[in-house]
């Protein structure tokens, strides 16, 4: 390597460096950049909008527009073009792209404050930014319909994105076997189990899920016409003890993004019993998990990797997004054996069809 591509080097880690070391006030100026409306006018312009004009159109002092131009230009959300500014191609992600939105907003709404306890998180092993929303809460699960409104849209609208692209696809792999009863566990407000109803025009499902979880999947209107056809347990899979309560044997017991919310022991405890559940009906065991190091590209392994500090922070302080290895060995250790697995599925999701 030469001296000079050293120092292009060099200059480039510099760079990288200084992105991470003002991350968060490009988030924040995006943020309210968003919020305000300034990036949906620069969106909806044909030209170049000055300070002036954002000004007016936002309500923001020319003196804020300004900060947040200087600071979007620097981090090329939006370029300077005769004097006024457009959306850069990263500014039409963050406001025109779902993935984005929902991603995006899940940080902002529903983790950035409790972001601030990620070293006590790590270090006591518990969920200690779960305090800016509620000091009594030990995980956040059971407090979903407690959360402040836009945390709460923004908490559904991530989880329902990246399951929802990858439930159509998981079940037209699934569709030629023969399910009578299924479990559905960690269900949450029932999306799959509906997308598996009209899939098994004849089946019954069981949702396995925290009492509240159960509550909101009774409450579910897009299931109001399959509430006859679908039973519920109530489970806190936490107690070692603790078994779902089933009318019959099933055929496919499936969980979504379900082990991910358990630490590596926690989640071959579950498999373990899920095992005993399995054993009378031969059943087969789904499992749907975005694994960190099987994803499309470099920014969705950063996503994944990432979204881990919101199991840290929120979700119960011992968890992560596995990746294939670790999963493996859960499988292993449970004595579960690996029939299938089936990836990518949806947007970046692996499918376990296990024995």
């Amino acid at each position: 390597m030469t001296l000079n591509q050293r120092k292009i080097e060099l200059l480039q880690a510099f760079d990288e460096a200084q992105k991470i070391a003002f991350a968060p006030f490009i988030f924040k100026a995006v943020s309210v950049s968003k919020r305000t409306g300034l990036l949906n006018a620069l969106g909806q312009s044909d030209t170049p909008l000055g300070v002036e004009a954002l000004s007016e159109k936002t309500k923001l002092s020319v003196y804020a527009v300004s900060v947040l131009t200087d600071i979007l230009s620097a981090a090329h959300v939006i370029v300077k073009v005769d004097g006024g500014y457009l959306l850069s191609k990263v500014g039409q992600c963050l406001i025109y792209d779902r993935m984005t939105e929902v991603n995006f907003d899940f940080s902002d709404l529903v983790n950035y404050l409790p972001l601030d306890h990620v070293q006590e998180a790590l270090q006591s092993g518990k969920p200690a930014g779960l305090k800016t929303f509620d000091a009594h809460w030990q995980t956040i699960y059971p407090h979903l319909k407690e959360l402040p409104a836009e945390s709460r849209r923004a908490w559904f609208a991530f989880d329902h994105f990246h399951s929802d692209t990858a439930y159509q696809a998981a079940l037209n792999l699934l569709k030629g076997l023969p399910v009578r009863y299924f479990l559905d566990i960690g269900g949450n407000t029932g999306r799959f189990t509906k997308l598996a109803l009209q899939t098994w025009g004849e089946a019954r499902a069981c949702l396995v899920d925290l009492p509240e979880q159960i509550e909101l999947m009774r409450q579910n209107p897009d299931l109001a016409s399959l509430q006859s056809r679908i039973d519920a347990s109530p489970v806190n899979w936490l107690d070692p003890n603790a078994m779902p309560n089933v009318r019959q044997s099933p055929d496919l017991i499936w969980m979504s993004q379900f082990l991910d919310c358990f630490s590596f022991d926690e989640a071959v405890s579950i498999l373990k019993r899920v095992k005993a559940l399995a054993v009378e009906s031969e059943a087969t065991i789904g499992i749907l998990e975005p694994l960190v190091d099987r994803q499309r590209n470099a920014s969705a392994t950063l996503s994944i990797a990432s979204s881990s500090l919101y199991f840290s922070c929120l979700a119960n302080g011992n968890s992560k997004f596995f990746s294939s290895d670790e999963l493996h060995a859960i499988i292993d250790k449970a004595g579960l054996s690996i029939q299938r697995i089936e990836e990518p599925i949806g947007i970046g999701h692996s499918l376990y069809l296990c024995h």
